[in-house]
Parts: C-alpha cells; sequence; structure tokens
C-alpha cells in the first residue's frame, strides 16, 4: 500500500505523552503571545513605513498561532487556568530583554537572527519527537505554523537587507542579538528540552513583570507626505473625492498604531480581547495598505498622495479606553449608518468614480468595519464599567476630545498630483 496510514508518519513511535506535549504547546503559545507583542509595539515605535506594516502583519500571525496552539492544549486535558501562567520564568526574561532592543534595526536583526529560527527549531523538533498518529492536531497545527515561520524569515530578511546601516550598526545590531543568546540558553531554548545556561544577572528578579508604557510619539519616514488634516470634497467633486478617500484610507496607520497601544498596554485582560485587538489592529494596517495600494495604481506612486496627523495624535493622547470607545462606537460604529457610511462609499468607488480596484477594497473595508463594530461592542461591554448601557455619554465626550485635537490645525485640501491623467488610464486598463 503506498499511502498506509492516511499519509501520517511517526505513527509506530512511542512519541511524546499527553503531558508532555501540553507542557511543550504550552510554552509554544506564551511565545507566540509574546511575539505579538513584541511586533505590535514596533509598530508605534519604528518609523519605516515598510517595517510598521510587516509588523502589523506578524502580530496578527503570531496570534494566530497562540489561539491555535491554546485551543490544541485545553483538547491535551490542559486547564484553562494555566493557558494564563508563565510557563517559564527564564523564557519571559529572554522577551523582556528582547522587548529592550533599541533601534528597528537592532531588532530586525534579534528577530530574525535569534527569535525566530529558535521557535522554527523548536517546532521542528516537536515534529520529530512526538507520534504523528495519536498527536495528529499538534501536528497539523504546528506544520501550518512552520509555513508561516519559512515566510516570516523571508519577509525579515528582506525588510532587513533593506535597512540602510553604517558597519558600525550593523556590528552593534548583531552584538545586540548575540545578546538575547544568554537568555535563550537559560530556557533550555524556547521548547525547554535543551541543556540551561544561567540566567544573565542583568535579568529582572521578576520576569513576569507589567507591560511597559510606549513613547507618544509619531513615528514617521519620509515615504508619504504628511498634513494635518484633509478638506472633505462633496461627492460630485468625483476626482477630488476619491483622492480623499484613498488618503483616508491611507492614513488608517493611525487606527492601527492606535490599537497597538490597546493591545500593549491594556493587562489582565482574557486572551478573547487580545485576539480580536490584534485582528483588528492588523486589519486597519491592511486598510492603510488599500490606500496605498489605489494611490499607486491611480498615479504610479505610492506617495502621490498624503496621510494625515491629527488622528495619530488623538490615540497617543487618549487614554486607552477612551480612544477605543470613539473608534468602536463613534467613528466606525457611524460608519454602519447609510447614508453616507461604508455603503456609500463603495457606492460611490463603484458608481461615481468607476474605479474597479478601490471598488473592490471599500467592498472589503465595509465588511471589515462591521466586524469591528460588533467587536467593539463586545469588548466595551466587559471593559467600560457599567457596560455598553452605560458608555455613550463616555465615548461622546472621547469624540469631543478627538474634535479638539482634529481643529488645533487648519485642513488642507489635497492638492491633485500631477500625474492626473494617468488615473483615468489606469482605470481604463482595469475595465
Amino acid at each position: 500500500m503506498s499511502h498506509p496510514y492516511a499519509g501520517l508518519e511517526r505513527v509506530q513511535a512511542v512519541g511524546l505523552s499527553v503531558a508532555e506535549a501540553a507542557q511543550r504547546l504550552c510554552r509554544f503559545a506564551y511565545v507566540e503571545q509574546r511575539l505579538m507583542r513584541l511586533f505590535a509595539a514596533r509598530i508605534v515605535t519604528v518609523p519605516e513605513r515598510d517595517v510598521k506594516v510587516l509588523m502589523g502583519r506578524l502580530q496578527y500571525e503570531a496570534c494566530l498561532h497562540a489561539s491555535g496552539l491554546r485551543a490544541r492544549m485545553v483538547e491535551l486535558r490542559t486547564s484553562k487556568g494555566k493557558l494564563e501562567q508563565v510557563p517559564d520564568r527564564s523564557l519571559a526574561a529572554l522577551f523582556d530583554e528582547a522587548e529592550r532592543l533599541p533601534g528597528t534595526y537592532p531588532f530586525m536583526a534579534a528577530a530574525l537572527g535569534v527569535l525566530k529560527p529558535a521557535l522554527r527549531e523548536a517546532y521542528q523538533r516537536y515534529l520529530q519527537e512526538t507520534n504523528g498518529l495519536a498527536d495528529y492536531g499538534s501536528v497539523r497545527l504546528i506544520q501550518q505554523h512552520l509555513q508561516d515561520e519559512a515566510e516570516h524569515l523571508r519577509l525579515l530578511d528582506q525588510a532587513l537587507a533593506d535597512l540602510p546601516a553604517s558597519d558600525e550598526g550593523r556590528e552593534a545590531a548583531a552584538a545586540h542579538a548575540r545578546a538575547l543568546v544568554p537568555y535563550l540558553a537559560a530556557c533550555g531554548g524556547i521548547d525547554g528540552t535543551q541543556p540551561r545556561g544561567e540566567l544573565p544577572r542583568a535579568a529582572s528578579a521578576d520576569a513576569a513583570q507589567a507591560p511597559g508604557t510606549l513613547p507618544r510619539v509619531l513615528e514617521r519616514d519620509d515615504t508619504f507626505p504628511r498634513v494635518w488634516d484633509f478638506v472633505k470634497p462633496p461627492l460630485e467633486a468625483v476626482g477630488e473625492h476619491l483622492n480623499y478617500m484613498m488618503s483616508i484610507r491611507l492614513s488608517e496607520v493611525n487606527v492601527a498604531e492606535g490599537l497597538a497601544l490597546v493591545l500593549c498596554e491594556e493587562p489582565g485582560r482574557p486572551w478573547s480581547f487580545y485576539a480580536d485587538i490584534s485582528r483588528h489592529c492588523w486589519d486597519e494596517m491592511r486598510h492603510s495598505l488599500f490606500g496605498e495600494a489605489a494611490i499607486e495604481a491611480t498615479y504610479g506612486d505610492r506617495a502621490a498622495l498624503p496621510l494625515r496627523d491629527y488622528e495619530g495624535l488623538y490615540a497617543l493622547e487618549a487614554p486607552l479606553l477612551e480612544q477605543y470607545a470613539v473608534l468602536g462606537l463613534e467613528v466606525e460604529g457611524q460608519n454602519m449608518r447609510y447614508p453616507p457610511g461604508k455603503r456609500q462609499e463603495w457606492e460611490f468607488a463603484r458608481d461615481m468614480a468607476q474605479h474597479p480596484l478601490m471598488t473592490t477594497l471599500q467592498d472589503f473595508d465595509w465588511a471589515d468595519e462591521v466586524l469591528h463594530v460588533n467587536i467593539a461592542r463586545r469588548q466595551l461591554d466587559d471593559w467600560f464599567e457599567g457596560g455598553l448601557a452605560a458608555i455613550s455619554d463616555f465615548a461622546k465626550t472621547g469624540k469631543a476630545h478627538r474634535t479638539a485635537v482634529k481643529t488645533r490645525h487648519p485642513a488642507e485640501p489635497l492638492a491633485t498630483p500631477q500625474a492626473e491623467g494617468s488615473r483615468q488610464k489606469a482605470v481604463g486598463r482595469r475595465q
């Protein structure tokens, strides 16, 4: 028979026991959760546009990995209480030290050279040691994770190669990456199966400390021009309104950064909270990419239109609960109304602008926003004292704060890019 045992491997190996499997998966889940936070924090602190966007994807895919592992652990007779415990203080110390890495280049070098390879190695060792038939659920999950890890390493390698760095900068980054190795050795590797070294003396006595506070600075490189805010043209000014819509999408990077703050700085919530916020954060980063892709397709230059800053400054200034309530209820919640709302944006792209790409992007943007409103209502009902029944005045006060930030400087009309004629050519090629 050419495919016995349904193609599964290591079916007669003794393999790992349920307890041993659950113990390793517990460490994997913790590592993926810390990677989620590590990458989410960099969304706020790195200025490089393309790295910022990549961090949005990596934090969400780490979240997906953690969710899958947590679900598998429950199947392996693991109590839900154990899912919230730190499995190894030395493992926590490794990620505490990684969070302190300075700058974009050293952080990327450490992620590419130490953290991600160590996780991949531990995943591979698991597949080599467990029984592929008995532990099918774990094997399939980890095989999927390894596919993602290969892609993550490829993307991190490309991103690091694109970052400018002097020889001294590369040497300093390599030194920072090497400094993590003793921490990795002290915890016996990601899976805890390797010989343990001594924890560096610099490590905190309590490695599982509360999440820190991220800097409240808008970090931007010069990829896109920037303005404080845009003047909103009427729908009838089709070209100008389309530019406005594309720039609004581009500017949703501000919202992604605000959600990254919520993800990193609101401790003690159930895992479902972090999973929801992680998804929402990546969606908003995708929406910023919607704008970037549409601008580039329309004008042949992704920097042809600017992004706006005021939303980003508001997210940095506002308390976490306020900015999330304003986003979920007063901004995205209001977008469910028709007209105007998300449906009108989609209809405008389809019928008035006749822009096929923006029509597709707005269609999915609308679907995402419906999900986000439902997420916000669910999470705010638990987060806000008194629940949704009591939050309306709080959210309206927050919206007034947002408006006050918005009006600190005047809005500017969007200048029409010089390549205006290329829009019709680009749209025509897609019809």
